[in-house]
């Protein structure tokens, strides 16, 4: 997700207005709200909590004199109302993830929030390129919290149900449609569940669960690239090695240079060996008797 913070203002004045938002809004409501209605959503009254409000959205509101509310007016063509009543999309890594349009945030929590939303204003309000991106991270956190309040119930769906499956069988026995079956739904609509919760397909999740382990025990293991490849359930080193490089951009013996400083110690065998010839092993095995 991409976006340019545009403004920042808090308001603290009595207001009743209707209009339709003209660019992505997102802020916090600390006090004084009477009325909050746009289409299908009305934010209760005296809530607190964050808001969002995608360009294009309907809105018709009424604050008191009471009124504390914050307002961060950005740019962004990563944000969307969401056809799902009281629900937004923002884009990342070319997927729309839903989110609400409120997060209530309880009142003990408040003052902790006002010290946040006043720290956001001030270094807008002081325009260096180190505080616009300290301004832009701040209005990350929003949204960080937007996400986390976007994640399923105690009531778990199909979809995440299958997820779990996914998670659990990390080296890919069983196909994604016989974890499927135990979900109680057919191979085809659960894919559409799937992708409307999570959008991403059972398929590309399971991918991208396993490349990321794999990138996970290149930067923090000693194994090989072999080894990785085993324990993650590719029977073919080239297969693993094709899939990683889609999914990560290179190939795991790059990441293994790059991330843990070094090459694959299987490689190296390879090559020492070549370069060596078999008569110069004995030397070699009593300098590197790690080597087999």
């Amino acid at each position: 997700m991409k976006l340019h913070v545009r403004h920042v203002v808090v308001c603290r004045f009595a207001q009743e207005t209707a209009y339709t938002v003209p660019c992505p809004t997102v802020g916090f409501i600390f006090s004084g709200l009477e009325f909050s209605d746009s289409p299908q959503f009305r934010i209760p009254v005296h809530s607190t909590g964050i808001f969002l409000q995608p360009r294009g959205l309907p809105i018709h509101f009424r604050y008191n004199e009471r009124r504390e509310n914050y307002a961060i007016l950005c740019d962004s063509e990563d944000l969307r109302l969401s056809s799902q009543p009281g629900r937004a999309e923002i884009r990342h890594s070319g997927e729309w993830l839903t989110i609400p349009l409120f997060m209530p945030v309880d009142k003990g929590r408040l003052e902790s929030w006002r010290v946040e939303l006043e720290r956001i204003r001030t270094v807008f309000l002081l325009p260096t390129a180190r505080n616009r991106l300290r301004a832009e991270m701040g209005v990350f956190n929003l949204f960080r919290c937007l996400i986390d309040e976007a994640l399923p119930s105690a009531r778990i769906s199909p979809a995440e149900r299958l997820k779990a499956l996914i998670d659990a069988d990390a080296t890919g026995e069983r196909s994604i449609n016989e974890l499927g079956e135990e979900c109680g739904y057919s191979p085809d609509h659960l894919r559409i569940l799937f992708f409307t919760e999570f959008g991403i397909t059972p398929k590309q999740y399971r991918i991208r669960r396993r490349l990321t382990e794999a990138m996970e025990c290149i930067a923090g293991s000693r194994l090989s690239i072999k080894e990785i490849a085993v324990q993650l359930g590719f029977e073919q080193v080239s297969h693993f090695s094709a899939a990683f490089k889609a999914v990560h951009g290179l190939p795991p013996r790059e990441a293994l240079r790059r991330y843990r400083g070094t090459r694959d110690v299987s490689f190296q065998k390879a090559e020492r060996f070549s370069r060596l010839g078999a008569g110069a092993a004995n030397d070699v095995r009593a300098i590197c008797p790690d080597l087999p």
